[in-house]
């Protein structure tokens, strides 16, 4: 049995700030930094023998908790960055809705099929975080493995995972902060979702993306 553990960043400066990040660098809060450091004491009931991230700063500051706490190293991974979103980068949510009201209303109401101006399409977004999550899965037969990544791809994978397609991704929701989406695969390739974007580790703590963006 193999198991991917995927975990959504914390709470970032962008996130308090409505900004839409996409690849821009930004920090996790002094929230952020807590919701982190309940994940890592939630993780502790998983073998977990390697930790992967994406290698932008508030998903590599997320799984530093988590790292100090096994004693492992992280490995960063491009790979598993949030979509590139060409002109939409560090623009606060208000500013889309205004300046590019069609393609913004689309991530909002129709995600799969939205596209940022310059930027990298959803279903781009999902050929490269299914890709990687692929060549992890071979990597690390019979391990148990978190990779801490962003909310468009962990819901990509989560519609994988169930079964839906990019086009129909409307039909998944974005996981919280800092939550934990499990699946087990078997030597087949056969998997078991366990868990989905679960948060109940961050009690009051718990945050999701603000209005504006879902």
């Amino acid at each position: 049995m193999t198991t991917l553990i995927f975990i959504r960043h914390g709470q970032s400066q962008a996130n308090l700030d409505r900004v839409f990040a996409g690849h821009t660098n930004t920090p996790l809060t002094e929230l952020g930094v807590r919701q982190a450091e309940n994940t890592a004491r939630f993780l502790e009931q998983y073998p977990i023998e390697k930790i992967y991230s994406s290698d932008l700063l508030r998903s590599m500051q997320t799984a530093e908790p988590t790292a100090k706490l096994f004693g492992l190293p992280i490995i960063p991974d491009r790979e598993m960055r949030e979509i590139f979103a060409g002109e939409w980068e560090g623009k606060l949510y208000e500013t889309l809705m205004k300046d590019y009201r069609e393609g913004y209303d689309l991530w909002i109401h129709d995600c799969g099929r939205a596209h940022p101006k310059d930027g990298e399409s959803v279903k781009e977004l999902g050929d490269r975080i299914y890709r990687e999550t692929d060549r992890i899965l071979a990597e690390n037969r019979g391990k148990c493995v978190a990779v801490f990544s962003h909310a468009t791809p962990i819901r990509l994978l989560n519609a994988r995972w169930q079964n839906i397609s990019v086009e129909e991704l409307a039909r998944v929701s974005f996981s919280p902060n800092a939550s934990v989406t499990v699946v087990e695969y078997d030597d087949e390739n056969n998997f078991t979702l366990k868990l989905s974007g679960y948060d109940g580790h961050q009690g009051e703590l718990s945050t999701s993306l603000a209005k504006g963006i879902v």
